[in-house]
């Protein structure tokens, strides 16, 4: 609306000034020329402004329109001039340029701007507007420059020049109107429907105006001055109102083939067919003849040129194509992702080697196919609503199931996007898809690895509860064992102490899964280890036909370890080996040997072996070859580390037991498998630990020569425990509850024993340790933590972890140990 009113603006105050200024002509020419340069000078500054939004064959588009107008600018300077000068006709030298208005736009409508940017393209597009723009000058001066010059020659020059004047402007309207017609899905449809509005508008006022001309009805200032003041107005709104160029992707070849090449030719074809056929249809005697047959001569040689350089410019834009394709083909070659094209049918046009790999066919083979046969069944559905998002929303993104050749499926994550022709028309779809398969299984082992932290953190949270009221109840019957010695109750005692150790042992069992680096490490014998796993599972692998025997070194084998954590490593290569056994009946062996300063256990089975291919790869976490569900991939690593934490290693060997029943062992490990545990030597003591006897007699700190001990605990029943305990080896209790009872009594008191939960409700161990510090120094070397989880003790830092732990639940006798340990220390 805002254009419209400074169009009416425009045309008023136009026609108002050549109204006012009727009687005064040379005022009037003046004040009506110099409105209208002003018009179309605006046009050409607006496309001039505006030149950096457009690119290629846009940008030549309105290039192309500014060109002819400003062409016009020069053409109405010199019609004025020569108006006030002599009052000349319409046919001078200035009539060439003038035309050049109509010219500019009607050759600019070959750039064919709705069809994209097309950079590739705009230097042979400029060469054929320059073509046609030539031809049309030819026709002008071939009808009406030369004949001015022979007087009497033919038709009036000025009734001609009307004539092509309003046929180049009904081909401009035309060729606006078609060019609406097909860049109506496009935002140029505005554009060429202002333009058209225009040309229209001026097409038939232009007939007006050629009457008037022609019986000298015409002046300047007039309303025959509409003929191009509302054409110009139309065409500054479209140039105001032009969309800005949108980077599009480049179709190779988007010119080629024979239209192109005669589109290119045609103004090469007609400038001889019109000038020398019209020689002998119209000749208008010499030197007009002649004349025209040089004009001809010379606009054909120009074409010719000009054809030439389209040629040239044509094949370098091939070349550019051709050199494009070929990039983008090695990059589609090269890459790991698999991208298929098809058509709008769903029948397969392109597979790079990835995808044809992939897919287990060879191209030819997918040619033959559709997408629906490389699907898994089910997915029918999704493949049209695949279709119906890419038309509507122009991209599909989601995961589908390829089936392979051979039957197996495998999901990807694909992305689906269309190729259109120039009438928007969908005729190909690209998709390019990832196998995600790894992805899944990593997924699900870490979404199966998380719950099992969860379940781990359940477990060490139950454990701890549960340690307190087996303390209890261990401790309370370990004092009912004393006092009833050899009564009735004795042997219920015993029953009861042994299945509350059992229970205490199964959720020590529960936290050496849930913590893997329990820091204590005791003397233990590998033989014994290798024994326990035997009876462990070797009632289970009975029943599934397997046979475990035991090969053990003569002499027993120390070593320095975390018991659980070595039967756990055990625990795994034993499973490892049921599983590679499957269900046939099979052999297990448990072989120890010691090896300078060094302790293995071997753990042989005659399964199928470990591949060559995979050998590199069994101690990676989450690799395995089980099928998913059935494991997570990190039973090896896990052990692994649990070696490598101890000082020794884990691998896989390559010798096998020499024995009958085992089958012979090759090079490749076809006939078993060997897994080899090193731990290193730990030398055993010199002298077996001597029975407990009552504690030596240290210098008395308490009252009446008594020693001294502190119990710190939360739990009530493990404080009242362990002070009848200690009472009972004549130690002086003091209790405490908390961190701050503790507090309050270290400043006037100091303890030969202290006895700390490493869990309290104001505090830890660590907290009290370093408070009694402060009043005893070397409080240290008499502080015993007490713990159900001894993880927690290492947590603490600040040399925690290297005093005592006493695990609950513990025995009268560990206590004593742990005691005699203290007192022979002191």
């Amino acid at each position: 609306m805002r254009y419209l009113l400074l169009g009416v603006l425009y045309i008023v105050v136009y026609l108002a000034l050549g109204q006012a200024l009727s009687g005064h002509a040379v005022a009037r020419i003046l004040v009506a020329n110099t409105l209208l340069l002003l018009l179309a000078a605006s046009i050409c500054a607006v496309v001039l402004r505006r030149r950096r939004e457009w690119e290629g064959t846009q940008r030549l588009f309105w290039d192309a329109f500014a060109l002819g107008l400003a062409l016009w600018c020069v053409g109405n300077v010199g019609f004025t001039i020569e108006t006030l000068a002599s009052h000349g006709s319409w046919v001078q030298w200035h009539t060439m340029f003038s035309l050049c208005g109509g010219i500019g736009p009607t050759v600019a409508l070959l750039a064919f701007p709705h069809r994209g940017v097309r950079k590739s393209s705009a230097a042979g597009l400029a060469i054929d507007l320059l073509s046609y723009a030539m031809l049309m000058g030819f026709i002008y001066a071939y009808f009406i420059m030369v004949p001015t010059v022979v007087p009497g020659g033919g038709a009036s020059p000025q009734t001609t020049l009307l004539a092509l004047v309003q046929a180049q402007r009904l081909i401009l309207f035309v060729g606006l109107a078609l060019a609406f017609w097909f860049g109506w899905n496009t935002e140029w449809r505005n554009t060429y429907a202002r333009l058209g509005t225009g040309a229209a508008i001026g097409f038939f006022l232009r007939l007006a105006t050629s009457d008037a001309i022609s019986t000298g009805r015409y002046h300047e200032g007039s309303v025959y001055d509409l003929a191009w003041i509302v054409p110009y107005l139309c065409y500054l709104w479209a140039a105001i109102e032009a969309p800005r160029s949108s980077p599009d992707v480049e179709a190779a070849a988007q010119r080629s083939g024979w239209p192109s090449a005669f589109i290119s030719a045609l103004p090469v074809l007609l400038t001889p067919i019109i000038g020398f056929s019209l020689l002998r249809l119209q000749p208008i005697g010499n030197p007009g003849d002649a004349v025209r047959l040089l004009l001809t001569a010379l606009a054909t040689v120009a074409g010719l040129g000009l054809l030439t350089l389209r040629l040239s410019a044509q094949s370098g834009e091939l070349q550019r194509a051709d050199a494009r394709l070929r990039l983008l083909a090695a990059a589609t070659e090269q890459t790991a992702e698999l991208i298929l094209i098809t058509r709008a049918d769903g029948a397969f046009e392109h597979a790079n080697e990835a995808c044809a790999q992939a897919l287990g066919y060879a191209r030819d083979e997918l040619t033959r196919m559709t997408l629906p046969d490389l699907l898994e069944r089910g997915f029918e559905r999704t493949i049209d609503q695949i279709g119906r998002d890419v038309r509507q929303k122009g991209i599909w993104r989601g995961t589908l199931v390829h089936r392979r050749k051979d039957g197996s499926t495998f999901p990807v994550s694909s992305t689906v996007v269309a190729l259109r022709n120039r009438e928007q028309l969908v005729t190909h779809f690209v998709g390019v898809q990832r196998d995600i398969t790894e992805e899944l299984r990593l997924r699900d082992q870490l979404v199966h690895s998380e719950r099992l932290s969860a379940v781990g953190e359940l477990i060490a949270g139950v454990a701890h509860e549960i340690n307190n009221p087996l303390q209890t109840i261990i401790g309370s019957v370990e004092l009912l064992l004393e006092t009833n010695r050899g009564s009735d109750q004795q042997a219920d005692l015993e029953l009861v102490r042994r299945e509350a150790t059992r229970a205490g042992q199964i959720v020590r069992n529960l936290l050496s899964f849930v913590r893997r680096s329990t820091p204590d490490r005791v003397e233990a014998d590998l033989n014994q280890i290798a024994r326990s796993m035997a009876e462990l599972r070797g009632h289970h692998l009975e029943q599934r036909d397997i046979h475990l025997r035991l090969e053990l070194h003569d002499g027993p084998l120390p070593i320095l370890v975390n018991r659980e954590e070595i039967q756990q490593v055990v625990l795994n290569l034993v499973l490892n080996s049921e599983h590679a056994i499957g269900e046939r009946p099979g052999n297990i062996v448990l072989r120890t040997g010691a090896f300078g300063r060094a302790h293995t256990l071997d753990v042989v089975d005659d399964g199928p072996g470990v591949s060559v291919e995979l050998r590199g790869r069994i101690f990676e976490p989450f690799f395995t070859t089980r099928e998913v569900g059935q494991g997570t991939g990190l039973g090896l690593s896990i052990a692994l580390g649990i070696a490598t934490a101890h000082g020794g290693r884990l691998e896989l060997c390559s010798d096998t037991v020499p024995d009958s029943t085992l089958p012979s062992p090759t090079s490749n490990l076809q006939s078993g498998a060997c897994f080899r545990l090193t731990l290193p030597a730990h030398a055993a003591r010199a002298t077996a630990a001597a029975p407990p006897t009552p504690a030596p007699s240290v210098p008395a700190t308490g009252s009446k020569g008594r020693r001294r001990a502190l119990i710190v605990d939360d739990e009530p029943p493990i404080r009242m425990l362990l002070s009848r305990l200690l009472q009972r080896r004549e130690y002086e209790v003091t209790e405490a509850a908390s961190y701050a009872e503790v507090k309050a009594l270290a400043p006037g008191l100091s303890f030969d024993v202290v006895l700390c939960d490493v869990r309290l409700g104001d505090g830890n161990g660590g907290d009290c340790l370093r408070l009694l510090r402060s009043s005893q120094p070397d409080v240290a070397r008499r502080f015993v933590f007490i713990t159900g989880d001894a993880a927690g003790v290492a947590e603490m830092g600040g040399g925690a972890e290297d005093l005592p732990v006493l695990a609950k639940p513990f025995t009268k006798a560990d206590l004593d140990r742990v005691l005699d340990g203290i007192e022979v220390g002191v």
